[in-house]
C-alpha cells in the first residue's frame, strides 16, 4: 500500500494539531466532567418528596446530583447520554419549586441526556471546524475566507439545533410530568430565574437566540396560560 496518502494525512493533521486538541479535549471534557463533578460537588441526596416525584417521572436517582447553591436556581445536564451523564440541580431550585415541579425540571434535563442532545450541539460546530480546516488546507487563503463566510449560517444552524433540543426536552418532560413542567417554567419565569425576553433584540429576531422564549415553550406544550409580564415578574421576585 502506498504510504504517500497516509503521510499526507498525517502531515495535514499535524498542521492543525491545535484544532484536534480542542475537539478531543471538548469531547473528553463532556464525557469525564459529570463523573468528576458528581464526586466533588454532591452535597447530599434529594429530599424525600422530590426523590419520590423524580422516581415517578422515570429518572434514576443515581443520575441526579444535588449541588450546594442556595443562592442559585439552576439545573443542567452534563454528559453525552443517560448512561454516562448526570443531572445537576441546585439546592436553590429545590427550595423554589414544589416537588412535582422540581421533578419535572429534572426530567427535562434528563431528556437532554436520554435524547442525546449534547452530541448534536457539540457535533455541529466540530464538523464545521474540521470542514474549515480541510478547506483551508486545500484552497489556502480562499478556503479561510470561505470558512469565515459560513460562520453566520453556522451560528444560525447552531441556534436552530439548540432551540430544537430545548423543545424536544420540554416534550420529553411533559410526557412524564404532565402540567407540572409548564407550572415549573411559569414559576421560574415569574421569579426571574428563566432566560426569557418578551421583547427580543435584533440578534434574537434574526433567530440566533440559543434559547426559546417562555411563550414559545408554553405554546409548544399546549399550556393555556398567560405569559407573565416583566412587571409581574419583578413584583413576584420582590
Amino acid at each position: 500500500m502506498p504510504l504517500a496518502p497516509l503521510e499526507a494525512v498525517a502531515a495535514w493533521m499535524l498542521d492543525w494539531w491545535e484544532l484536534w486538541t480542542l475537539i478531543v479535549a471538548g469531547f473528553l471534557g463532556v464525557r469525564i466532567a459529570p463523573r468528576i463533578a458528581a464526586r466533588t460537588q454532591r452535597v447530599g441526596d434529594l429530599p424525600a418528596p422530590v426523590a419520590d416525584a423524580v422516581a415517578a417521572v422515570g429518572v434514576p436517582a443515581d443520575r441526579v446530583v444535588v449541588v450546594d447553591a442556595d443562592d442559585r436556581v439552576v439545573a443542567y445536564a452534563a454528559g453525552f447520554s443517560s448512561r454516562d451523564g448526570r443531572v445537576f440541580v441546585s439546592t436553590g431550585l429545590l427550595a423554589a419549586l414544589a416537588p412535582a415541579e422540581a421533578a419535572a425540571v429534572v426530567r427535562h434535563e434528563y431528556g437532554h441526556l436520554a435524547r442525546r442532545h449534547v452530541p448534536f450541539r457539540v457535533g455541529v460546530p466540530s464538523a464545521y471546524a474540521v470542514a474549515w480546516a480541510v478547506d483551508a488546507t486545500l484552497y489556502g487563503t480562499a478556503g479561510l475566507w470561505a470558512g469565515a463566510a459560513l460562520a453566520l449560517p453556522l451560528a444560525y444552524l447552531s441556534a436552530r439545533v439548540a432551540r430544537w433540543t430545548e423543545f424536544d426536552a420540554d416534550a420529553f418532560a411533559a410526557r412524564a410530568a404532565g402540567g407540572a413542567f409548564a407550572d415549573a417554567l411559569t414559576r421560574l419565569a415569574e421569579a426571574g430565574h428563566l432566560p426569557d425576553d418578551p421583547d427580543p433584540g435584533p440578534l434574537a429576531r434574526l433567530s440566533l437566540s440559543m434559547h426559546p422564549t417562555l411563550a414559545a415553550r408554553l405554546s409548544r406544550l399546549g399550556a393555556d396560560r398567560q405569559e407573565p409580564t416583566p412587571a409581574a415578574r419583578r413584583e413576584r421576585a420582590d
